[in-house]
């Protein structure tokens, strides 16, 4: 009888230890895995912030020379030109808005990232270069103000 109590004893025992290292594996395959998710979002999000901002620095930089080739001479081929290369970075920094959309964690960050393309969006139609230059500059700062916002979400 002794034989068999502890028979049934070392069986219950071993059991129990592998039901307990099973949840323990588990907890800690889930805790893995979440740690992995988070690494990678926020990869993804510095990837898609940096790239908006990139986009939009490059946008509004096609806007000024559009605006500068517009006003030597508006019938150039180099203000048609200008105006052909800004349409295709709008394109881009509309493409990289969207990807922000997708990704962003709050609203505000989507709403810095929208103001920031109106503002450079807008920056074409300035009617002297010092309302091209504080245009210019206001989008500069609505810019470092989604770049300041983005990186206490990828922090």
């Amino acid at each position: 009888m002794t034989g068999v109590l502890s028979t049934l004893i070392a069986v219950l025992g071993t059991l129990l230890g592998a039901v307990v290292t099973h949840l323990f594996q588990r907890t800690a395959t889930k805790r893995s895995q979440d740690f992995t998710a988070q690494q990678q979002l926020r990869s993804e999000r510095m990837a898609v912030y940096s790239d908006f901002a990139g986009a939009v620095t490059e946008f509004r930089r096609g806007q000024h020379d559009r605006w500068h080739r517009k006003n030597e001479d508006p019938d150039s081929t180099a203000c048609f030109d200008a105006r052909v290369e800004a349409y295709r970075l709008r394109g881009v920094a509309l493409h990289a808005l969207f990807r922000v959309q997708l990704i962003a964690s709050s609203q505000a960050l989507v709403d810095a990232a929208q103001h920031a393309y109106k503002l450079t969006s807008d920056a074409h139609r300035a009617s002297s270069k010092t309302e091209l230059s504080t245009l210019g500059e206001q989008a500069r700062q609505a810019l470092e103000s989604f770049i300041s916002m983005a990186s206490s979400d990828v922090r």
